[in-house]
């Protein structure tokens, strides 16, 4: 891990070798619950490995906002609000994470100010996150909204050209489209049924992305 850390963007190799040497790590098995919901907010994560979902409970239904990877930090803005943590964060796949302190947090920005325009560009991005599920809700078919999340996820891959989407299952994608996994089945066997897709146990690979984006409304 180096440059490609999200937060340390702009600073030199030696640098964030010489800032992640510094801050402990730790590890952590499937399904922890990392941060619930409402808990205080009292350090900054950062992934090194593995992923983790993040997830609000709505009346019994967990609503999936989004998945967090390797590189990607986490908590950052509630420690700046000292407001309580908006959502649920879950490890999907094992993973080890660095725990920055805020005091810790804090002299870091001090010490190298890109941080704070780092810290702004991800809130941005989050924010365009937001606004991009929104749409797929509000104004986008099921098997349109299927679709837009698959290509999310191929496009979070580690190689762009790899097209396959592993332990994600139909419950999932039901909880990120606002749908029912019935409905999610239903649009899975459709573009099945058109050799777009292709299922195999905690495997989803795409068989044919141009007419998974023409289907995703995606230019």
């Amino acid at each position: 891990m180096s440059k490609n850390v999200q937060l340390f963007d702009g600073l030199s190799d030696k640098q964030v070798k010489d800032i992640l040497t510094s801050i402990p790590s730790r590890k952590y098995k499937k399904n922890h619950i990392l941060v619930f919901e409402e808990d205080p907010i009292d350090r900054v994560y950062i992934i090194k490995s593995g992923a983790l979902k993040i997830y609000r409970t709505y009346e019994d239904k967990e609503i999936i906002l989004d998945f967090v990877r390797k590189h990607e930090v986490i908590g950052e803005v509630e420690l700046f609000s000292k407001s309580p943590a908006l959502s649920s964060v879950e490890v999907t796949e094992d993973a080890e994470i660095y725990h920055l302190s805020q005091v810790d947090f804090i002299a870091l920005i001090y010490e190298n100010k890109i941080i704070l325009e780092n810290i702004f560009r991800i809130h941005h991005q989050r924010f365009e996150t937001l606004n991009k599920q929104i749409r797929n809700l509000t104004f986008y078919s099921v098997h349109t909204r299927v679709c837009r999340v698959l290509l999310d996820f191929i496009k979070n891959n580690d190689e762009s050209t790899d097209l396959t989407i592993k332990n994600i299952n139909q419950s999932i994608i039901a909880s990120m489209t606002g749908v029912t996994r019935e409905s999610v089945s239903k649009a899975f066997k459709d573009l099945q049924d058109e050799h777009i897709l292709s299922l195999q146990p905690k495997t989803i690979t795409v068989l044919n992305l141009e007419k998974l984006r023409a289907y995703a409304n995606f230019d």
